[in-house]
């Protein structure tokens, strides 16, 4: 059962870097439950688009979440997960609990544990971070990013060069949160997983 429709809406979206036009009048509205894609060749400005939603790069044009104008109160409702996991220099939990302590979470100690759960990587909670494998590290970030429980979730690629296992742990996170209302914003090229989570 579906809990909430969580909507964007992006009005003449124009994107520019050292002069040269990545993103033209782009006009989007998203008001449908579940995961959405976004596919294209390389170079076609995807990430552009999604960093232009979570606000880190400068536009002209609307970009509307919920019927509020892109601002510091909509991000705070928006997490993000990089092709590139970034984590602390800290333990797996540290690196969560960092994150729920500043954004001042309830029960913050026991909301991180339970992510790392989900994730799960709770069997790693004291180990340093940075030695976990590529795709624990992903899991790590994707537990980061659901610590806030965001309405809106970007993900660029989060699965690409992943093994099996930690690309079936994040699809199965992802299909669970969409369906309790956050909206899923996925960059993928690979079709087989538009097809299965799309």
């Amino acid at each position: 059962m579906f809990e909430k429709t969580n909507i964007i809406e992006i009005v003449d979206l124009d994107l520019a870097k050292q002069s040269e036009l990545i993103l033209r009048q782009i006009n989007i509205k998203i008001k449908s439950i579940g995961i959405t894609f976004i596919i294209g060749p390389n170079g076609a400005g995807k990430t552009q688009l999604v960093r232009s939603l979570n606000g880190l790069e400068k536009i002209k044009g609307s970009v509307k979440f919920n019927n509020e104008e892109l601002s510091k109160k909509t991000i705070l409702n928006q997490s993000f997960v990089f092709q590139e996991p970034i984590l602390l220099k800290r333990s797996v939990l540290e690196n969560i609990i960092f994150f729920t302590k500043y954004r001042k979470i309830k029960n913050y100690i026991k909301k991180s544990k339970e992510l790392l759960k989900l994730v799960k990587l709770e069997k790693f909670m004291d180990k340093p971070a940075l030695t976990l494998s590529g795709g624990e590290k992903q899991r790590l970030a994707l537990a980061r990013a659901l610590s806030t429980t965001p309405d809106f979730l970007f993900l660029d690629e989060p699965t690409a060069h992943l093994d099996a296992l930690s690309t079936n742990i994040i699809e199965k996170i992802l299909l669970k949160i969409s369906k309790n209302g956050t909206k899923v914003l996925f960059i993928s090229h690979d079709i087989n997983q538009v097809k299965r989570l799309g």
